[in-house]
């Protein structure tokens, strides 16, 4: 096998024990990249296992200001790479430098590491209690080490060693071992190297951050499982998620999933009787940015079919078919968008605009389909599907009725949105579909799109089965994210001088909050 890219354990990068290689491709061309990358066999992931252990074990004992310290200093090193990092991204990717890369996902993934140092250091997220009658005392600490399982769409944002769940996973005082996607090897890599640098800066265990290129579906199903495994952090598709998670959890070990979601939109009558043409422009939008690429996506809209409704069909129609074709993440992204929307012709969906068929190895044009509410209601596992991509379903309801039972027939998703008359018109329809809505989704959007949302503390990034699981944590959202990758510890009639800093009479520097003898307190 001829030599490949080094993988990075223990604090050194060293040649993989590789079962085969690949290339990334650069999906605007279809031509594999130069540079080739290991597949780990179980020897790499034996070693990087045993060393994220040591990690934990010295993490554990380490002021939550260090791995804060780290964190920024993390942050301000990847800052420095900027533009080699977009650049990586965009070329592996096809997703634009601007606004996408550049301007959005960057400056996220930065605020989301500089969020989680403070959220270290500020400790909230360790809810340390105190009850002094008894003598009892109990506050969240670190998993273990943590597994990044990463997903193709965001390089940064969601990135193996640069996004939500590494932020978290390392606030929480975890080492992780991250798995590059097979999509952006390159990105990781050059991350990486700016996290080693960050970890001898901060004088952080070595294997603090570990990074594999790639790993046989067989041995990262047992990764995940494997005792010695704190919890992982997974976000892709539904298929290998599920996979995961039924290892994962068949072992007791936990794991976290974010996979694929169709987002209900439900535009009632009188907001499209309002602003059909603005709600026509935010769901093309919404649809086609990043050639659909989000898991936020809008994949089905009801919507009743009176005259203002067939008018706001028409007017998606014309507005998708005048869009080309867009680039996708690969050649198998393009093929599974095919698929899905092979699928959904095949049950009876009518397309209004666009084709199935792919425009290039990579490339495919934004696609609108149509189905009658009753349609749906007689067959919803075959309608209800996500398409990954730039495409979607509106589901023309006869009555409100019908498109409540439309509703109900959702499974759990990450979003769903709302549109309702600025006037008060919907407000008795919008009552009865809230709850419905709320049910179906960890975040609820009123009169907006799903995609696009706030990496702030109030923010919801997670949702019921199929869409994520467990479902009451959140992939975004800073304290409570680290959560993700915590344990809750109790000192029952501890002397004082051994008990963890957290929960001592004394608190430490920073003064957190803490729950004593019945009441929240600053220190």
């Amino acid at each position: 096998m001829g030599s490949s890219e080094p993988i990075l354990v223990a604090g050194r990068w060293r040649p993989a024990a590789a079962v085969r290689t690949y290339r990334a491709v650069d999906p605007v061309t279809g031509r594999p990249r130069d540079r080739v990358w290991p597949v780990s066999g179980w020897s790499d992931v034996e070693q990087a296992l045993e060393a994220a252990v040591a990690a934990a074990r010295d993490l554990a004992a380490l002021p939550a200001g260090r791995l804060a310290a780290f964190l920024e200093r993390y942050a301000d090193r990847l800052a420095g790479k900027a533009g080699e990092l977009v650049s990586l991204a965009h070329a592996e990717t096809g997703l634009a430098i601007t606004p996408r890369l550049a301007d959005v996902e960057l400056p996220r993934t930065l605020d989301q590491l500089r969020q989680a140092a403070a959220s270290a250091r500020e400790g909230t997220w360790r809810m340390a209690t105190i009850d002094h009658s008894k003598n009892i005392r109990a506050a969240a600490c670190g998993i273990g080490p943590v597994v990044i399982l990463p997903p193709a769409n965001f390089p940064l944002a969601y990135g193996a060693v640069t996004g939500g769940d590494f932020a978290a996973a390392i606030a929480g005082g975890n080492p992780v071992i991250a798995k590059a996607h097979e999509g952006h090897p390159s990105v990781a890599e050059c991350a990486a190297v700016e996290a080693v640098a960050a970890v001898e800066e901060t004088d952080l265990p070595p294997a603090t951050v570990q990074l594999l290129h790639g790993l046989e579906p067989v041995d990262g199903e047992r990764l995940v499982a494997d005792p010695r495994v704190g919890g992982t952090g997974f976000t892709g598709g539904q298929a290998a998620g599920e996979r995961l998670y039924r290892a994962a959890t068949a072992a007791g070990r936990v794991i976290w999933v974010e996979m694929g979601s169709v987002n209900p939109v439900v535009l009632l009558p009188g907001a499209l009787a309002e602003r059909a043409v603005g709600i026509a422009d935010e769901l093309t939008a919404s649809v086609t940015g990043s050639a659909g690429q989000f898991c936020t996506k809008p994949g089905v809209v009801f919507l009743v079919g009176d005259a203002a409704g067939r008018s706001f069909v028409d007017a998606v129609a014309d507005r998708f078919a005048a869009i080309g074709p867009q680039v996708l993440l690969g050649s198998a992204a393009c093929e599974r968008l095919v698929a899905a929307l092979t699928r959904l012709e095949g049950a009876g969906a009518r397309v209004r605009a666009g084709t199935a068929a792919a425009a290039g190895a990579s490339s495919h044009a934004p696609v609108l389909l149509e189905v009658a509410g009753r349609e749906l209601l007689a067959d919803p596992e075959s309608f209800l599907v996500e398409a990954f991509g730039n495409a979607t379903l509106l589901v023309v309801c006869e009555s409100l009725a019908e498109l409540t039972r439309g509703v109900c027939c959702v499974r759990g998703s990450l979003g769903a949105s709302c549109y309702v008359a600025r006037t008060g018109g919907d407000d008795a329809a919008f009552a009865a579909l809230a709850p419905l809505l709320v049910a179906r989704s960890g975040r609820v959007v009123e009169n907006r799109m799903p995609t696009g949302l706030g990496v702030v503390p109030a923010m919801q990034h997670g949702g019921p089965w199929p869409s994520a699981g467990p479902p009451f944590f959140s992939a975004v959202g800073f304290p409570w994210t680290i959560l993700r990758f915590a344990r809750r510890v109790c000192y029952d009639g501890w002397t004082e001088a051994r008990l963890p800093e957290i929960v001592r009479d004394a608190p430490p520097e920073g003064r957190p909050w803490r729950y004593v003898d019945g009441a929240w307190t600053r220190g």
